[in-house]
């Protein structure tokens, strides 16, 4: 089955083309034109009711959310090994990392990224950047707590909660995060050296 992945280059569709990759799935990607309105269009309303991306079908209909998706493709490729077995003490943490970066780090590093980075500079504010410090200050503290001497986020191998995770701190080194976190900076630059990370994001 070639399952057809629905997104924006860049955005968090990639976070799921980044896992599809990973595991050697058999895909194609329907890309929006955001600038043409497309992901408002009554087609892609029909898969993401909100206007927004990614949107999938893994068999079951359509889905979004990032994070669920690329749970659901783990489960879905048991085979590959890329999560925790459930009777694994690993499989709590692994559960953590992905909640944790769509609820923290997706809600800080995405704006401060768009304020710093992407935004024309006259639609930058400084303010919003100024609010998130705090937040991303302590997540990047718990982060290298988590890691640790570890290569990877959760255990001793490469799993989905790697790509969710990693996919925020590839936006945070992009805009300079990253610096004076030796650690995270080296966990990221191996999500960054990864085959299937470089599909994905050529840059």
């Amino acid at each position: 089955m070639t399952i057809h992945l629905h997104g924006v280059p860049g955005s968090r569709s990639s976070r799921v083309q980044w896992f599809l990759e990973e595991v050697g799935a058999t895909y194609d990607v329907h890309t929006l034109d955001f600038m043409k309105g497309e992901h408002k269009g009554a087609a892609h309303l029909a898969l993401q009711p909100h206007g927004l991306v990614p949107a999938i079908d893994l068999g079951q209909g359509p889905m979004i959310e990032s994070a669920a998706i690329v749970m659901a493709l783990a489960d879905q490729h048991a085979d590959k090994g890329m999560a925790p077995a459930l009777t694994s003490p690993d499989r709590a943490r692994y559960y953590e990392a992905i909640v944790y970066a769509v609820s923290t780090l997706d809600e800080t590093i995405i704006p401060m990224y768009f304020h710093k980075k992407l935004l024309p500079e006259g639609k930058r504010d400084p303010k919003v950047v100024e609010a998130k410090e705090p937040t991303w200050k302590t997540a990047a503290g718990f982060l290298e707590k988590r890691l640790g001497d570890r290569q990877f986020i959760v255990g001793d191998k490469f799993t989905a909660a790697d790509v969710v995770v990693g996919y925020d701190l590839c936006l945070a080194m992009q805009i300079g995060l990253l610096e004076g976190h030796p650690k995270l900076k080296a966990y990221t630059e191996r999500m960054i050296g990864r085959p299937a990370f470089r599909k994905v994001f050529p840059g």
